[in-house]
């Protein structure tokens, strides 16, 4: 029976039986295997002829292929199984191909056939002006509110986005590219920064532009020129004109609103209003800045007789107390678990991580570190890195360790290689560090230039960031932890002080003018570890008390006057210490006593706190009693008093 069965598959005569099938009806059925394609069958079920694909085999290139079951939906189309008789392979055959275009090497895009290779005519390459770009995605975009296309350019293998239009100064200084100058002239409103700052190297630039499109009335806008003019000319760093002239330009627009034709009709009234109204929502140190500059602007008009305004309508007494916040470094367990991971990314991105660390470095000078950087001392025995500190624009010379100056060797050998010896810079810019690349970026492309400043497109930033998020990295709080270039700096400064390093080598380290400039930013202490009972207090007087001038009770045994742990009526906690401290009748008054005294560790609870009292007070004012409201009042009063004690002892 055999001989008279062909295989329903190939067709072959060629079979073998193999087991007895038995149904549930009890029916008996010989199951048979063909010998050339060894498919199983049973010859009761007539499968119709296998039908010939009429394609070749991407295997063995045989034509012999046959169809196999039903067409299958894929993603990118519908695709036929087939089956090759003389290899036995299957394979899909229909749907789309996949096109790669190559250049140096290279794949710059990739599509599917058909549609195939989508060009759009007469859009030039912002790169290389050539009209070849391709389509290679087209979304749309719900900031934009419009379709966006994003487009390849088959000459330069360049991506860009939109139709083709010239990139801004910005973005062309991110890839890389010459910005042509532009000729000063006091009367454009746009002024190139090259030309006011001739000496600074490009790349020091924040920006290119300085613009005063936006600073109202053009009477205004002739003073705010001069006014920048003057400024830049008495050596003003750039980035301080960038904030003068947005500061100035906030005030100019409202001076328009308020149709004012000179500077002769501005009076108090008129600036209570555009600080209570149009700069309302400030911080206090946002708007401490905003009086000082437009001070600044109406002591220079009246000074050089731009015009003549009133001597008193900004005094020293309408400026904000500023108080200076803790520093903020990174934890010990973030700063760990980073360099746990850290074997994750590129090499250069490692060694920025180190170095900026170890020589607390601020992010400008890390990304502006020279190849020659490395020097040898004259006995052979130490290594010493040199750079440029940004503040004090001049050299720096710091000890290095002999692992760091074998990393920097080869990023030296890397770079120069990548740019060639002409490049300066120990690293580079890079492209291509998004989210999904992480960690090993394949689309990773490398800029001619320095890395950029800012956090947000800055390369050593935006990959710790990847990685913290990658590695679930949180810090004590439960948190996703917080990283900026800048944070590496009041990490180190921490660092050296919990080493057992003076104030004053820190300083040095770090090349701060001034020691209290350590103290308030960058060095930080654990509660208690920077001055105790022992060292600064400050009373009612607003008065520093020595330590002597306590009594013997307190300095032999403070924990007995401490007052932490208890609050007052109002339900605000105390802190500091009672000298008194037995049976009080003021007791929960007691900051307004005279026998409290405010000791400098805990210095961040009173400026909490505050905050917290000067809310309060304002609701007070709007809802409550006067009696209430004159409490508030001498306690924070006091508070202001003790806090500024504090911080004049500890400078």
């Amino acid at each position: 029976m055999s001989q008279l069965l062909k295989c329903y598959n190939c067709g072959s005569s060629e079979l073998r039986k193999r087991n007895i099938c038995t149904y549930l009806d009890g029916s008996r059925v010989q199951q048979y295997q063909c010998k050339s394609c060894h498919k199983f069958f049973l010859p009761e079920y007539r499968h119709p002829p296998a039908r010939a694909a009429d394609v070749s085999c991407p295997n063995c290139k045989s034509t012999k292929t046959v169809i196999r079951g039903r067409p299958k939906k894929r993603l990118y189309g519908t695709v036929q199984p087939c089956q090759c008789k003389d290899c036995g392979k299957e394979f899909n055959f229909g749907g789309q191909k996949q096109l790669l275009f190559f250049l140096n090497g290279k794949v710059i895009h990739r599509c599917w056939d058909p549609p195939g290779r989508q060009h759009v005519p007469d859009v030039a390459c912002p790169n290389c002006n050539q009209k070849k770009a391709v389509l290679k995605t087209e979304y749309q975009s719900i900031q934009r509110q419009r379709k966006v296309r994003e487009l390849v350019c088959l000459s330069c293998g360049q991506e860009f986005t939109g139709d083709g239009r010239a990139w801004s100064n910005s973005l062309r200084r991110r890839l890389g590219k010459t910005i042509p100058y532009r000729p000063w002239r006091f009367e454009d409103e746009l002024w190139d920064s090259r030309e006011l700052y001739p000496k600074v190297e490009e790349h020091k630039l924040t920006v290119l532009s300085l613009n005063f499109k936006n600073c109202g009335s053009e009477w205004f806008k002739k003073l705010v020129k001069a006014y920048i003019l003057r400024r830049v000319q008495t050596g003003i760093r750039l980035g301080t004109s960038v904030n003068e002239i947005s500061k100035l330009g906030f005030f100019g627009r409202f001076l328009k609103q308020q149709s004012l034709v000179s500077m002769k009709e501005l009076d108090r009234q008129l600036l209570a209003t555009y600080w209570v109204q149009e700069r309302g929502h400030l911080s206090k140190n946002k708007l401490h800045g905003d009086m000082t500059t437009i001070k600044g602007f109406l002591d220079w008009g009246n000074a050089e007789q731009y015009f003549t305004t009133s001597p008193t309508l900004i005094t020293s007494f309408d400026l904000p107390k500023i108080f200076h916040n803790e520093p903020d470094p990174m934890e010990d367990l973030v700063l760990e678990a980073i360099r746990d991971n850290l074997h994750l990314l590129p090499e250069s991105i490692q060694l920025m991580l180190i170095l900026g660390f170890w020589l607390g470095a601020r992010p400008s000078e890390l990304c502006h570190i020279r190849k020659d950087c490395l020097n040898l001392d004259a006995n052979g025995s130490t290594w010493w890195v040199e750079f440029e500190r940004e503040k004090t624009e001049d050299e720096h010379r710091l000890p290095i360790t002999t692992d760091l100056v074998r990393l920097i060797q080869r990023q030296r050998a890397y770079i120069s290689e990548l740019h060639g010896e002409d490049y300066q810079y120990l690293f580079c810019h890079y492209q291509g560090i998004g989210k999904t690349g992480y960690p090993n970026y394949p689309s990773l492309k490398s800029v001619k230039c320095p890395p950029k400043v800012s956090a947000s497109i800055n390369p050593m930033v935006k990959t710790i960031r990847h990685l913290i998020k990658q590695c679930d990295i949180k810090d004590s709080n439960g948190r996703i932890a917080e990283f900026t270039g800048a944070i590496l700096r009041s990490s180190r400064a921490t660092q050296l002080i919990r080493d057992g390093y003076s104030l004053e080598f820190i300083r040095i380290w770090l090349k701060h003018r001034q020691a209290k400039t350590t103290k308030q930013h960058y060095a930080r202490y654990r509660p208690g570890e920077l001055l105790d009972v022992a060292c600064v207090m400050g009373n009612l007087d607003k008065k520093f008390i020595a330590y002597d001038s306590n009594p013997e009770s307190l300095r032999q045994n403070p924990k007995l006057h401490e007052l932490d742990g208890l609050k007052m009526l109002s339900g605000e906690p105390l802190y500091g210490y009672c000298i008194f401290r037995e049976f009080c009748p003021r007791f929960g008054h007691c900051y307004t006593c005279g026998f409290h005294v405010a000791s400098a560790d805990k210095l961040p609870h009173y400026k909490a706190q505050l905050e917290r009292l000067q809310v309060k007070k304002t609701e007070v004012f709007n809802y409550g009693s006067c009696e209430i409201l004159e409490s508030y009042t001498q306690i924070i009063n006091a508070l202001e008093g003790k806090i500024e004690a504090l911080e004049k002892a500890m400078t």
